[in-house]
């Protein structure tokens, strides 16, 4: 899947394989060895590809980090975005959110490599930025497809003002990290499932009187 970045001078990375191939490795070394193992020799190792190239590509290993924080967010939203295009009546469009929500989380191991990242992220101030726009594409597009979902429902339903979905957008992202990192913590008990049927109803008794069949 191509994915746009915040490339160094200009540069295209979703439509170059070695740069795709150089962010890949960086999310697998994130994923399985921590922050910690992220050097350009274990990158040029894992990806085969000289390490000048990280500064080609990306300016600079800080570059290649911004670009994993957008590749791990925006990846997630394209597949969605995909899945939505496809589907016209309101209801629908919002059970598909939700399902791509549970299969999102469903992949706690996907996660590693944000989490690896979130405590550094947390201590600087430029990375907080780009993780902040992210999560506010995130956001809108979860808040669009609400929306949707809105129109198709009832007066009563309706009556919220877009305040309502901003802030039932910020809980639906919030929900796939939540349920994700429980769910990684206790696969065995953790009910994953039945917790994103409950929150489909609950989406769909905000959004109209009650869930429609």
């Amino acid at each position: 899947m191509a994915v746009r970045t915040r490339a160094a001078q200009g540069k295209d990375v979703a439509t170059s394989a070695t740069a795709m191939r150089i962010l890949d490795a960086a999310k697998r070394i994130l994923s399985e060895s921590g922050y910690s193992k992220l050097t350009l020799q274990a990158i040029e190792e894992e990806s085969g590809e000289y390490r000048a190239l990280v500064a080609y590509y990306f300016g600079s290993k800080q570059g290649l980090i911004d670009a994993i924080i957008d590749s791990l967010m925006d990846a997630e939203d394209q597949v969605l975005r995909e899945r939505l295009e496809e589907i016209e009546e309101p209801g629908q469009r919002v059970r598909t959110l939700i399902d791509e929500q549970r299969q999102i989380s469903a992949d706690w191991r996907g996660f590693r490599a944000f989490y690896e990242l979130l405590p550094h992220i947390m201590r600087d101030d430029r990375l907080r930025e780009v993780l902040a726009a992210d999560y506010a594409k995130s956001r809108e597009l979860d808040r669009q497809t609400l929306a949707a979902g809105r129109a198709g429902g009832t007066a009563r339903g309706r009556a919220g003002g877009g305040k309502d979905l901003d802030r039932l957008a910020a809980l639906s992202v919030a929900i796939v990290e939540g349920l994700a990192v429980q769910y990684a913590a206790d696969q065995e008990h953790f009910d994953h499932e039945g917790t994103y049927r409950l929150w489909e109803d609950m989406v769909l008794a905000y959004l109209w009187e009650k869930p429609q069949t």
